[in-house]
Parts: C-alpha cells; structure tokens; sequence
C-alpha cells in the first residue's frame, strides 16, 4: 500500500502505492519500544536522522530499530494523515483521501525545549514542526511580529 521514494520535502518519504480511502489505517509506526528517557538521549546523540516516536508518557518507539517505511513519513503543517495510538499500537490514519503516488505526511506537533524550522511549503505552513500551541511556537512568532 506504501512505498519510499524521494520526497519533495526532506529526504525520503512515504508516499502511497494505492489510492487510499479517508479513515483507513495505512501503516504502523514499528520499531523498538524503549523508556522515554532513553528516547531523549538518542534523539540528542544522534547527529543524522531521528526517527523516535512517543507512544505514551513512559515509553518511545524508535523506529531506527527494527522499524519499518512508516518511519520515512515526513512532517507538514498541512497532512494527510493523523496518528491513533490503538492498544499501544502507533497508527496512520488517511485524514482525506489520498490519490497513489501521492506523499504520506502528518503533523509532527513537536513538544519540547527546542523549535524546529519547518519547510513543508504549504499554504498552512506555521513556520515550526512544534506544536501550534507550544509556547516556543507562540513565542517565536510574537518576536517575528516585533522584527
């Protein structure tokens, strides 16, 4: 149903092998299910790519091990899908139609000490991978406001 290939984004992405209904679960998010703690400090050692997802407020998925293509699902400001987590399973969920061929992506909605530059390039574009709410997002715009 999903395949990677070069993504118009950042890197490789996930894109769809087939048209995709809205409300159908398109993939899982795998990988080795590790402390929370233990998620931070991998994201912070590594000096490439991070691919740990939260699961809940004990435990990460780190999909860099053991994982599958659902790791390569670039963020937007404006995705197509959302994430459910179902009985301790990451899922990704069509949240409109999505035509084969076209890229899979979600809102990453990073929480944290740190903001994260955007670049999806979609008309809802907040500038920020962070959450819309998060403090540093609201902080940051009200300094661009100033300048």
């Amino acid at each position: 149903m999903v395949y990677v290939d070069e993504s118009g984004i950042h890197g490789d992405g996930l894109f769809a092998g087939e048209r995709i209904r809205h409300g159908r679960r398109i993939i899982e998010y795998t990988g080795e299910k590790i402390p929370s703690g233990e998620g931070t400090t991998r994201s912070r050692d590594d000096e490439e790519l991070t691919y740990i997802f939260t699961l809940n407020d004990k435990f990460d998925v780190d999909g860099s091990v053991n994982g599958n293509e659902a790791r390569f699902a670039n963020h937007s400001c404006d995705g197509n899908t959302y994430v459910d987590i179902i009985r301790g399973r990451i899922w990704f969920i069509a949240e409109q139609t999505i035509e084969e061929g076209e890229e899979i992506t979600f809102d990453y909605r990073l929480q944290g000490e740190e903001l994260y530059e955007c670049i999806c390039g979609t008309a809802r574009c907040r500038g920020y991978m962070n959450d819309k709410d998060d403090e540093l997002v609201k902080a940051a715009k009200a300094e661009k406001r100033r300048a």
